[in-house]
């Protein structure tokens, strides 16, 4: 059919890029008759902590924080046919006294397989998400020397919740607050009588309607993140339960979906046996419109 209008079809081709290790770069080719190409690039969260053990008084840990997004559209006739994408890793839970967890890693578009600016077109952010709490930072786009080709919009991640005190609970967050992610939650505190629950992500959505449960009982473990990938949404990784008494381990943070942050560690005598929520991977995700 011939297109007098010359206004692109509805016809989409998607391509959804996952981690495919710390470092390792994707390719993607341009298709024929391709006139638009949409971007949505999230980087990876970061894992949950484990705070000070102790036989008395000891605090949960905190959650990690999550990814930045970047969003674009740029038309296809000012793109090479192949581009780079590396996707950030989700960072790691600790699994030692006083730690917190790894940073998420950062995602890259870009025209070669390299992380300079120069050659960039975009990047989730700036900084990465934080295993000390801190969400990641907004991206610049305009310092990615090939993000001027198109549109874009650029979001920074969200903090993880704090742990509870020995005698509190890990604070809670709600999802869909304010972004598409949320951080992950901080695990109980506990002392040598008594434990304290973990943190919950609270929801109120149409989309995600299920909350994602701190440990409730002593030393229990924080529920899983979850999320949807139309429309794209998740959560953190809830917080671990303290542990009650003068010996043993908190429960463990739970796991953030993607590009969300881990949940922290419940208060414990020991990290020996627990750990803290890995932050979830990052994603690239690519449409095509002819």
């Amino acid at each position: 059919m011939l297109d007098l209008s010359h206004i692109p079809s509805q016809q989409q081709n998607t391509t959804i890029f996952y981690s495919a290790g710390a470092g390792v770069w994707q390719t993607w080719n341009k298709p024929r008759n391709a006139k638009f190409i949409e971007i949505f690039c999230l980087g990876g969260g970061a894992g949950g902590a484990i705070s000070s053990v102790a036989a008395g008084a000891a605090a949960g840990g905190l959650g990690g924080g999550s990814a930045g997004i970047v969003r674009g559209l740029i038309p296809a006739f000012l793109l090479p046919d192949t581009i780079y994408i590396l996707v950030g890793k989700g960072g790691a839970g600790s699994t030692l006294n006083s730690t917190n967890g790894s940073g998420g890693g950062i995602s890259y578009i870009g025209l070669q397989p390299s992380t300079s600016e120069q050659t960039l077109i975009c990047k989730s952010s700036t900084l990465s998400a934080s295993g000390n709490g801190d969400g990641a930072t907004i991206s610049v786009v305009a310092l990615s020397a090939f993000g001027n080709l198109g549109l874009f919009t650029a979001v920074a991640g969200v903090n993880g919740s704090a742990g509870g005190s020995s005698t509190t609970n890990g604070s809670s967050q709600a999802a869909l607050a304010t972004n598409l992610t949320t951080g992950g939650v901080g695990g109980g505190g506990k002392t040598a009588t008594t434990f304290n629950a973990g943190g919950n992500i609270t929801s109120a959505s149409v989309v995600l309607t299920s909350q994602v449960n701190g440990g409730t009982t002593n030393a229990q473990d924080g529920d899983w993140g979850y999320g949807t990938l139309i429309p794209f949404c998740g959560t953190g990784g809830a917080g671990g339960a303290g542990r009650q008494g003068a010996t043993g381990a908190g429960g463990r943070g739970g796991n953030g979906w993607y590009g969300c942050g881990g949940g922290g560690v419940g208060g414990g005598q020991t990290p020996t046996g627990t750990k803290g929520g890995d932050g979830g991977d990052g994603l690239v995700i690519i449409t095509v419109i002819t």
